[in-house]
């Protein structure tokens, strides 16, 4: 009896360090934090002021004021390499498509349709896990790196969040974007871009800002289904040894080298006996 029950749990402990192995194996390896029907769902605002009297906005801020939401939809990932799709829906009820793909290692892009706002379109994704003065693209040649690591508060939970910005400066006109992205799923969580233009004493300022509202993979599940198949094994192993033990107390008679033959004739029925309990005769 006990050269079964050794045996038994020697196969859990086996297939137990096989799946974390899996697991983890995996997590390593991987750059990309997100999978196929993640969705993530942005509010998409701007604002204007300038002390001159006469300036107007840009055509483009009546109707960006006017999203109802831009959301982006992961429709496939390989390797390095995440599809998506995105939407910017009105409050009118018009809508706007893209079909995107991004490779986080090297930070191509390919758009097809609309995919947003131009300076934030190559920025949507980057590796998962990646820290303050590292590359945000690993493999390209060129690649901003993270100017730093900070705490935001989004979806309501604080997330760790990495920042970086670029700023360009040509004829009187200053554009300064700031991008902060999540970095345990390399998902974009905010964007904004500020333009200020002086002439004299003239100062004008035109920001437009994208910041994440909701995301599927931020839902809190009811059970961890990272616990699934560790608890399935569990669960199997605990059957076997209550199996063994039960029928080694009814059937006294029963030997180890008739054991294998007869497991799973008798497995089903005591798995119901466990299930539902003993019948009283």
């Amino acid at each position: 009896m006990r050269k079964i029950l050794v045996l038994v749990f020697f196969i859990f402990v086996v297939l137990l360090f096989g799946f974390f192995s899996a697991v983890f194996g995996e997590m390593m390896m991987s750059t990309v934090g997100v999978a196929k029907g993640d969705v993530f769902r942005y509010s998409y605002t701007c604002y204007f002021n300038s002390n001159n009297p006469n300036a107007v906005p840009p055509a483009s801020f009546s109707s960006i004021n006017q999203t109802d939401y831009f959301m982006i939809s992961v429709t496939g990932v390989s390797g390095s390499s995440i599809n998506f799709d995105t939407t910017l829906r009105g409050s009118n009820g018009s809508s706007s498509q893209g079909v995107c793909s991004m490779n986080v290692s090297t930070g191509m892009v390919s758009v097809s349709g609309y995919g947003g706002p131009g300076a934030e379109t190559s920025f949507y994704f980057m590796g998962r896990n990646i820290g303050m003065m590292d590359k945000m693209f690993s493999s390209a040649s060129s690649s901003p790196t993270v100017n730093e690591t900070v705490m935001m508060s989004y979806v309501g939970g604080q997330r760790l969040t990495d920042h970086f910005d670029t700023i360009t400066v040509l004829n009187g006109t200053t554009v300064t974007s700031d991008f902060y992205i999540d970095q345990a799923t390399g998902t974009m969580v905010e964007w904004r871009q500020q333009t200020i233009q002086t002439s004299d004493s003239v100062l004008t300022n035109s920001t437009q800002m994208m910041k994440i509202t909701a995301s599927s993979i931020w839902a809190v599940p009811e059970f961890p289904t990272f616990f699934v198949p560790a608890f399935t094994v569990a669960l199997f192993s605990a059957l076997a040894v209550s199996v063994i033990i039960k029928f080694k107390r009814k059937r006294p008679a029963f030997t180890e080298r008739n054991l294998l033959r007869n497991l799973w004739e008798t497995f089903f029925y005591h798995f119901f006996l466990l299930l539902f309990g003993e019948k009283n005769d």
